[in-house]
């Protein structure tokens, strides 16, 4: 095992490890065998990359008992065809997506506008599913992830405006999803489980010279929603609404990309600055007809001083 064992396991590392590296070595042997392993695994590491295996921090476990490792459980058990291999979604990595949405849907962010906020979890949900779309049991534990934001959801809308759960489902809810107006809040069913196909059924990316794409990992620090102005999506889009998508000034037809909604009265006009913001003093208008309003704002301004 010696010998043979080091000369793939350098061959097998091609690069330098950073400072801080998580690594799983399997062997097919006794508990003493694997000890030994662990022992040629740490010196090689010391002598020949200058690194330090964590003695405390590496263990020594059966493959029915199972380990953690980025996000994954790798576990054998018994199956319909005997005894297999399973790769599952780890519970700390369920708790941790769990914990992203809770933040997201704090108290603290009910301000925030709806759509915004679907955007955001849609980002969240999407990344996280495509990442694990390969585990053994995707779709059911993606079901129970769904059932959880989906109260999660639920009550934030709740808290925003004042509604009972019925009265959140009857005014957000289309066809079993969550919308406001075109953005739906994406389901993580929505994501169906995948198999590898084709030649490897699990392929090793250090043997394959297959090109394996994959998900990166899930975004540490995601983006949760979180405005400049808390509300400005939902209010802009109201008066977008109420004006038709048409230019107040020149009466032409904008869509969201080229549509300005703009101030009728100035923050300094209130002694409140969020007043400034109700759809009473917004307009819709165009971006050449918002740059002239504002070109014309000036001049009037440095006429008054």
């Amino acid at each position: 095992m010696g010998r043979e064992f080091h000369v793939r396991f350098r061959e097998g590392l091609g690069v330098q490890f950073p400072r801080a590296t998580r690594l799983v070595v399997l062997c097919n042997g006794t508990r003493e065998q694997a000890e030994a392993m662990r022992e040629e695994v740490r010196s090689f590491l010391a002598t020949s990359l200058h690194l330090t295996l964590s003695m405390g921090k590496t263990r020594i476990t059966h493959l029915n008992d199972g380990f953690d490792f980025l996000g994954f459980t790798v576990r054998r058990s018994m199956g319909r065809r005997g005894m297999t291999t399973k790769v599952l979604i780890s519970q700390k990595g369920m708790d941790k997506h769990l914990d992203v949405i809770q933040a997201a849907t704090s108290p603290s962010t009910h301000e925030g506008s709806v759509t915004l906020k679907f955007k955001a979890l849609n980002r969240i949900i999407a990344g996280w599913c495509r990442y694990y779309q390969y585990t053994s049991k995707a779709a059911t534990q993606f079901r129970e992830l769904e059932h959880r934001t989906f109260w999660l959801v639920a009550h934030w809308l709740g808290r925003k405006f004042h509604l009972t759960i019925p009265q959140v489902l009857v005014r957000f809810q289309q066809d079993s999803d969550f919308a406001e107006g075109e953005v739906k809040l994406v389901k993580h069913t929505a994501h169906p489980a995948l198999k590898y196909k084709g030649r490897f059924l699990k392929p090793n990316p250090y043997t394959t010279q297959e090109k394996i794409e994959r998900e990166s990992l899930p975004d540490e620090n995601p983006w949760l929603g979180i405005e400049d102005r808390p509300g400005w999506a939902d209010i802009r889009l109201t008066v977008l609404k109420r004006d038709g998508w048409t230019c107040r000034f020149c009466k032409e037809v904008v869509t969201n990309e080229t549509a300005e909604v703009d101030h009728i009265l100035r923050y300094s006009h209130y002694k409140r600055p969020v007043d400034a913001n109700r759809p009473e003093n917004l307009w819709t208008l165009c971006i050449d007809c918002h740059a002239r309003k504002t070109e014309w704002e000036r001049q009037m301004e440095s006429r008054m001083h």
